[in-house]
């Protein structure tokens, strides 16, 4: 499998893993939802909120443009069902922005500064890699505030969305 493939099998996988996440938040009592916990973003809400602020900021750098977040804890949308609708348009973005990069755009490094000034060099292959990555790291999170709310996860690891999608004749990971 090239890269190319590779990196979006892994965007679609995360996309595939937002859907059964919220699917799974979305059956949280509401006060669940927004309840603040002792963990690193206080709140299921404020997490999804950030996986969606994050995934804007990379964007933004992919594309060498300035992106205007100032709080990696910003809350991009109160209600639910208007972040399910982002984070659907966010995970269709990259996907899509993937598609229309040539090879040589892939690979180009790009310069991004962060939030609380560090700078650094990406190709924007290592910038797509690092925001599935990190959507599986906070999702984790999310999955245990699951268990401090005695309710079950999502189950979303790969071999689980690789099932779902040959059980339901689509393109399973290369």
């Amino acid at each position: 499998m090239d890269g190319r493939a590779y990196l979006r099998s892994l965007l679609e996988y995360n996309a595939w893993a937002h859907e059964e996440l919220f699917d799974k938040v979305e059956e949280l009592p509401p006060e669940e939802i927004t309840k603040k916990r002792k963990t690193l973003l206080e709140s299921i809400h404020r997490s999804l909120n950030h996986l969606l602020t994050v995934d804007l900021m990379w964007h933004a750098h992919m594309e060498k443009r300035p992106h205007g977040i100032t709080e990696l804890r910003a809350i991009q949308h109160e209600d639910l069902g208007d972040l399910r609708a982002a984070r659907r348009a966010m995970d269709k973005t990259l996907i899509d922005y993937l598609d229309g990069l040539s090879d040589a755009e892939l690979d180009e490094v790009v310069d991004y500064e962060l939030i609380g000034g560090n700078t650094g060099s990406m190709s924007r292959a290592m910038c797509l890699a690092h925001v599935v990555t990190h959507g599986s790291y906070h999702r984790g999170w999310i999955a245990d505030m699951f268990g401090q709310a005695d309710s079950m996860p999502a189950i979303i690891d790969i071999p689980v969305y690789e099932r779902a999608v040959r059980e339901n004749n689509l393109n399973p990971l290369p």
